[in-house]
Order: structure tokens, then sequence, then C-alpha cells
């Protein structure tokens, strides 16, 4: 048996996890139908907020958040972190003090439901088959009109936890400085170790969530990506417990 995995976890696993599916499916459901309501978006965003708060339940974790007063929360960032467990989509979305929308792969807006419900909330969609300028920034600037972040794992996919943070791809250095967002380095311990990539088992415990001094991209141009990308992997990196 797994390492630190025992019979209760198996069994408490295997009892909740259809109970997360159907309460997925209604969270989703509802936020569709949010958009004929009043204030539907603000609805929508609620529900986003309680799916995740639901999780975090579910799985049993307690976040300790570091950094929340560097933030202001009026203004616009683009979020990024490393990821290496799908905790951290519950997580960063309750304890951050902004509300993000994830840069999301364009495959999953076609799945029923669930894709209306990300078109409802606005995640910004990606499409590295057939991306165009004209979409990313429809996107994009729909999430800062709403006074949204932008969330991006710039790993572009879950890491191993014991084998280091994957290399840093350049989209969120790109966003942050073609649209002149300030960055939010945001650094996630331990999450990798309750449930790593290819693992759904509902372990409980600890989440440390760091976030960092702020990154101004004012005087940046896009000659800068690069810099600004492993500028980012290296302070992310070196955060990393």
């Amino acid at each position: 048996m797994e390492k630190n995995l025992n019979l209760y976890i198996v069994i408490r696993t295997f009892i909740l996890i259809p109970f997360w599916f159907i309460f997925l499916g209604l969270i989703c459901t509802g936020i569709v139908c949010c958009i004929v309501l009043p204030y539907g978006r603000l609805i929508a965003t609620k529900l986003y907020e309680l799916f995740a708060l639901v999780g975090i339940k579910l799985i049993g974790l307690k976040i300790n958040l570091t950094g929340e007063n560097l933030v202001n929360k009026k203004q616009s960032y683009v979020v990024v972190s490393n990821h290496s467990s799908s905790i951290d989509i519950f997580t960063h979305i309750h304890v951050l003090p902004v509300s993000i929308r994830f840069l999301t792969k364009a495959e999953l807006f076609k799945i029923p439901i669930f894709g209306s419900a990300l078109k409802v909330l606005g995640l910004p969609k990606v499409d590295r088959r057939n991306i165009t300028k004209k979409e990313i920034n429809k996107s994009v600037k729909e999430v800062i009109k709403n006074n949204n972040s932008i969330m991006v794992f710039a790993e572009g996919t879950r890491s191993h936890p014991d084998k280091g943070l994957l290399p840093f791809k350049k989209g969120a250095a790109w966003l942050a400085i073609k649209y002149k967002l300030p960055v939010l380095p945001v650094v996630t311990n331990n999450a990798g170790k309750l449930m790593p990539k290819g693992k759904i088992w509902l372990k409980s415990g600890d989440v440390d969530i760091e976030i960092l001094e702020p990154i101004s991209t004012k005087h940046m141009t896009l000659r800068d990506v690069s810099n600004l990308t492993t500028e980012l992997e290296n302070l992310i990196k070196s955060k990393i417990k």
C-alpha cells in the first residue's frame, strides 16, 4: 500500500468521490443558470467559491496563508504559482485575497455543462493549436474589466513533489507585460505530498501558501518576457520546501 495510505483513507475516498462529482455537476448547472439572473455573474462567482470551499472541507485541508498584506484587493494581477497537485485549484480560489480566473485549456470548454460554466465565469481560454491574439485580448480584457485576476500555473502541468519544478513557460510573463499587470508570485508547499499527480486519495493535512511581493511590469517590454520568466521560476523555486 502507498506510503501514509491507510484503510480509512481508502474507504473515505471511495465513499466521498461519487458525492463530489454529483456536487460538481450541481454547481456547474447552477453557474450556467446564473446567466439569466440579475447579478448573475456575482452569484456565479459565489458558487465558484463554494465549489472550492466544499473541496477543501471534503479533503480535510488546513490552509496556512502568509503575505496577504502584500495584495491590493482592488488591483488585477497575473498570479503565478507552482502546481504540484489538483488541490491547488481549491486552495487558490479559496484563500487568495483576489478573485482569480484560471488560464484554461480550450479542450475543457468542450465538456457539456462544465464548459458552459467556464464561459459564464469568464475564464480565459487558451488553444495552443489554434490561438489568436484577438481571442486572448477579448478574454483577458474581460477578466480585467470585472476586477478579477488571471491565475497561471507557469509549469503548464502538475509537477511531481519529489522531482522539483518543471521549467516555467513564458505565457504568464507575456500576459503580465502585454497588459501592464503586476505579477503576484505565490508558493504552495505540501499540497503535492497530500495529493500528488495521478492520485486522488483524500488525505487531510496542512497546506502552506505564501504570497510574495508583487512584481511591477510597468516599465517592461515584451523583450523582457524571458528574463521575467526566469526571475519568477528562480524566486518560486527558492521558496519551495
